[in-house]
């Protein structure tokens, strides 16, 4: 992008504070390593590539934002920052997918209309599809020789925003309806079979301890003269299945959801209105509706991890009652 967004040849359009640009260059750090040591901790290997990876590019790209601050009117700095905070979070939506489908496996894929490992992949697939548009459009815009290039690309890497927000909602209206069927506990696919069990009944007292019909191959005489009945062992709901623990998990992703789609609905607007609109200029709109969103969203899954809230195997979850 050889032509500046702004006449003076500030491609921000502002030069960044350096005090705000360093406090989430180390905040952004310091939830990083602490995912980092979560995932090593609990041993869920794959939140290296979504939330750590998240983190990390967050870094690189307000340390970007850092150096811009220094050196305004050096290009380099504002495509690392543009680059590095747009990419980053898809990382971080595709490890709340997997959590996602973690919990519908634990409370019962019955409830869902995409099977774990179906969801899975189809949202994964349109994350990667987001990031792959993004990084298209950034190259374009990065290697344009003119605004009007530059612009073109920008509308590109807002396709790939769009994209990930179209994902996003698509996650929220099947959470949405998931949740709604397991407490009204109304299943969209069979119901696994209950299971029985063998109960043995006292005699009824004055019978002598006469011999029943009731008897079985193998048994003592003793427990032969016993009636034996078949009990039905009645399945749990998913409602019984949502422990406080899974109901905090799913109330992390309710947040972390939350802070990232009004991050997404901002960089839409950002980059729809050009690298010299109003938007894009106003420091204070990116800290606020894109710095702080990606961070505070970071630090909900901190708090509310998978490794403490989600059991790691379903032998963890409630599964018969009588």
């Amino acid at each position: 992008m050889a032509e500046q967004n702004n006449n003076d040849g500030n491609a921000f359009g502002y030069i960044p504070t350096l005090w705000i640009t360093a406090l989430f260059v180390g905040l952004f750090f310091l939830t990083t390593v602490v995912h980092i040591g979560q995932a090593l901790y609990y041993k869920i290997w794959w939140l290296i590539p979504t939330f750590a990876f998240c983190g990390l590019g967050e870094v690189l790209g307000w340390a970007g934002r850092l150096w811009g601050s220094q050196q305004p009117y050096v290009l380099d700095p504002f495509l690392m920052q543009i680059c590095c905070t747009i990419f980053s979070p898809t990382f971080l939506t595709a490890g709340m997918f997997f959590i996602f489908g973690r919990i519908i496996g634990l409370v019962g894929p019955e409830y869902s209309r995409l099977r774990p490992k179906t969801y899975a992949i189809t949202f994964l697939s349109l994350d990667m599809a987001a990031l792959i548009v993004q990084a298209v459009g950034g190259s374009q815009a990065s290697a344009a020789e003119t605004l009007e290039g530059a612009n073109r690309g920008a509308k590109v890497m807002v396709g790939g925003i769009i994209l990930q927000m179209v994902a996003i909602t698509l996650y929220v209206l099947i959470q949405a309806e998931y949740l709604v069927r397991v407490f009204k506990d109304k299943p969209i696919h069979p119901r696994p079979a209950p299971a029985t069990a063998m109960a043995t009944l006292s005699p009824p007292a004055g019978d002598g301890g006469a011999r029943t019909p009731n008897t079985y191959v193998g048994e003592s005489d003793a427990e032969k003269l016993q009636p034996k009945a078949t009990l039905a062992i009645a399945p749990v709901t998913g409602r019984q299945r949502v422990t406080k623990n899974i109901g905090l998990m799913l109330l992390g992703l309710v947040i972390a959801t939350v802070f990232i789609y009004v991050r997404s609905i901002y960089r839409t607007i950002e980059l729809l209105d050009g690298w010299n609109g109003p938007i894009i200029t106003n420091e204070t709109l990116f800290n606020v509706l894109d710095g702080m969103q990606i961070l505070l969203a970071m630090v909900t899954l901190n708090v509310l991890h998978p490794g403490w809230l989600v059991p790691l195997t379903k032998a963890e979850a409630p599964q018969t009652t009588v």
